[in-house]
C-alpha cells in the first residue's frame, strides 16, 4: 500500500514538474505542440474506427461547376432506396411533364446492400462555414456563409476496394443508362445578365425528321450516313489525334429548310442544340466561357454567319483605320495607339476568336460536338472560315423540285400520286420556289362541308364513315394541289413578264 502511494506521489511530482516546464516554454512552442496533438488525434481515432466515409458535394472544387457524381447518386438512390426512406420530397422536374420527381429529403439516411456489403447514405444539408472565412460564392442562391449540400457514404473498411472498384462505377453506369432512356433534349441560347453571358434552356422536341425533309432522297441518305459515322467515330478521332467534332455549312435561299435540317439532325443523333448569338457577346473571353459551358453530344448553331462575319470584320477594319489616322496626326503616340488597338480587340468578339472557337486550341475542350453554320450568301464568307477542317461538309439547301415536292405531298396530304403531279413537276422545273412556299400551299385550310361533318358524326366508327373521310381528304388534296398549280402559274407569268423587254425598247430596236 505504501509502495502504491509512493508511485502516485512520484507521478504527481512528475506532472507538476512537467506543468512548470510547460509554463516556462515560449508561446510558439505551445502552438506547435497543440498542432501536433490535433493532427495526431484523428489518426489515432481512425485506427480504432472500423468505418470510412466518402463525401460527394453538389458542386466541384471550382465552386461554379455542378458535380455530376452528385446527380448520379441522386438518380441511383431515387430508383433503389426510396422504398425504405421515411422522409421524401417532391418537385416538378422536366417542364414538359406533369409527373412529380420524388427524391430523398435532407438528413434522411437510407441503407443499400451491394454484394453482401451494407452502405449507409445520408443527404447532408447546407452547413455554415467557419467564422472568419471570407469566400466569394459564384453559385446561384448560395450565400457566402454556407457549404453546398453533399451525400455521405459510410461503409466498413473491409469493403473499401469493393466500393471504389465496383459500387461507385455501378452508380455512374446506372445514371448514364437512366439519362439516356429518359433524356429530354434541350435548346439553349446565350443570355446576358448583369454584364455576363450564360446559357438558358427550354425543352426541345423538334418535329422535323429526315424522312420529312423536302430534298433529294440520295442526298438525304448521304447526310444521315455522315452523321451516323461521326457519332460512332470516337476511336478513329483518338487514333488520328483529332478533336471529336465536325462542322457543317448549310447554305441556300431563305425558306429552303436550313432550320428544319438542324432539327432533323438533333432528332437523329439525340443531341442538345446551342443557338449561339455572337452579337450579344462582349469579347473573346466571354465566348470561350460560353463554349466551355456547353456539354458533349451537342449541336452548336451560328445562324446567318455571313452577316455576323461582315460585322466582325467591319469593326476590326474601322478600329485599324481610326488608329492609322491618329498615328498619322501624331507620330509620338505610335506605340500607345497600337497597344490600345490591341486592347480594343479584347473588348469585342473578333473573327480570329471565332475561328479559335471552331478549330483552334479551345475546340479540343470537349468531344462529340457538331458546329452548324447557316448562311443565305455563301459567296460572301471568308475562305479562312469555310476551309476544310473548320467546315467539313457544305450542304446546299436548294429550291423545291419534283422529288422534294413528292416528300411534301406525302407528309402534308398523305398521297403519293395524283393527276396534277405531272403538271406540278414541269412547273417546278421552270421556276424557282422554296419548299416553304410549296408547303404553305399544301396545308389544308380547314374548310369542311357541314353536311359531311354531320354524317361523319352520326356514322362514327362505321365503314361508310371511313369511306366518307377518305373522300373528304381526297377533296382537300384536290383543292390544295389545284391551288399550288395556280400559284406556280402566277409565279411563272411574273417571271416571264420581268424577263421580257419593255415594249418601248422593242419599238426602238425595230426602227433602228
Amino acid at each position: 500500500m505504501a509502495l502504491s502511494v509512493e508511485k502516485w506521489v512520484g507521478f504527481g511530482s512528475a506532472m507538476a514538474g512537467f506543468g512548470l516546464l510547460w509554463s516556462r516554454m515560449p508561446e510558439h512552442v505551445h502552438d506547435e505542440a497543440r498542432h501536433i496533438i490535433s493532427s495526431l488525434v484523428p489518426m489515432l481515432m481512425s485506427c480504432f474506427n472500423p468505418y470510412e466515409q466518402i463525401s460527394i458535394s453538389e458542386y466541384g472544387e471550382e465552386r461554379f461547376r455542378r458535380n455530376k457524381m452528385f446527380d448520379a447518386v441522386s438518380t441511383y438512390l431515387r430508383s433503389t432506396c426510396l422504398d425504405v426512406a421515411s422522409n421524401l420530397k417532391a418537385e416538378l422536374g422536366d417542364k414538359s411533364k406533369d409527373d412529380p420527381l420524388i427524391s430523398l429529403d435532407e438528413d434522411q439516411e437510407v441503407v443499400d446492400n451491394f454484394d453482401g456489403a451494407r452502405m449507409w447514405w445520408r443527404l447532408c444539408p447546407k452547413s455554415a462555414k467557419k467564422k472568419g472565412a471570407t469566400i466569394i460564392s459564384l453559385l446561384p442562391g448560395d450565400s457566402d456563409d454556407e457549404h453546398p449540400r453533399c451525400y455521405r457514404l459510410v461503409f466498413h473498411k473491409r469493403h473499401r476496394k469493393l466500393v471504389l472498384d465496383s459500387y461507385l462505377p455501378r452508380i455512374v453506369w446506372h445514371w448514364r443508362e437512366q439519362t439516356a432512356t429518359n433524356r429530354q433534349r434541350l435548346l439553349f441560347t446565350n443570355h446576358s445578365q448583369q454584364g455576363k453571358s450564360h446559357w438558358i434552356n427550354v425543352p426541345y422536341n423538334p418535329p422535323a425528321k429526315f424522312d420529312m425533309l423536302a430534298m433529294d432522297h440520295s442526298k438525304k441518305v448521304e447526310i444521315m450516313e455522315d452523321l451516323t459515322a461521326f457519332r460512332e467515330a470516337k476511336e478513329y478521332h483518338s487514333k488520328v489525334g483529332k478533336a471529336w467534332k465536325r462542322g457543317y455549312l448549310l447554305h441556300g435561299p431563305p425558306g429552303t429548310g436550313k432550320s428544319t435540317m438542324i432539327g432533323a439532325m438533333a432528332n437523329l443523333l439525340g443531341y442538345d442544340v446551342y443557338d449561339l448569338d455572337l452579337t450579344s457577346i462582349k469579347n473573346n473571353a466571354e465566348l470561350r466561357k460560353l463554349f466551355l459551358d456547353t456539354t458533349d453530344k451537342s449541336i452548336i448553331v451560328i445562324e446567318d454567319i455571313d452577316a455576323i462575319e461582315v460585322e466582325l470584320t467591319t469593326k476590326r477594319k474601322k478600329g485599324k483605320e481610326a488608329a492609322t489616322q491618329e498615328n498619322n496626326s501624331d507620330n509620338h503616340n505610335l506605340v500607345t495607339i497600337e497597344l490600345s488597338d490591341k486592347n480594343k480587340d479584347h473588348g469585342k468578339v473578333t473573327l480570329s476568336g471565332l475561328l479559335s472557337f471552331v478549330d483552334g486550341l479551345w475546340s479540343a475542350c470537349g468531344s462529340e460536338r457538331i458546329f452548324v453554320f447557316t448562311t443565305n450568301h455563301v459567296d460572301r464568307l471568308n475562305p479562312a472560315l469555310t476551309r476544310r477542317g473548320r467546315i467539313d461538309r457544305h450542304i446546299k439547301m436548294s429550291y423545291c423540285r419534283f422529288e422534294a415536292f413528292k416528300m411534301l405531298a406525302k407528309s402534308y396530304l398523305d398521297i403519293t400520286e395524283h393527276s396534277l403531279f405531272g403538271e406540278i413537276g414541269q412547273l417546278l422545273d421552270e421556276i424557282n420556289t422554296t419548299p416553304a412556299d410549296v408547303a404553305d400551299s399544301l396545308m389544308p385550310r380547314g374548310k369542311r362541308n357541314g353536311e359531311m361533318d354531320r354524317l361523319l358524326d352520326e356514322m362514327n366508327g362505321a365503314p361508310a364513315a371511313d369511306l366518307m373521310l377518305r373522300v373528304r381528304r381526297r377533296r382537300e388534296a384536290d383543292d390544295c394541289l389545284a391551288g399550288l398549280v395556280e400559284t406556280l402559274k402566277t409565279k411563272k407569268a411574273a417571271k416571264m413578264k420581268s424577263a421580257a423587254p419593255p415594249m418601248d425598247s422593242m419599238g426602238e430596236a425595230k426602227e433602228e
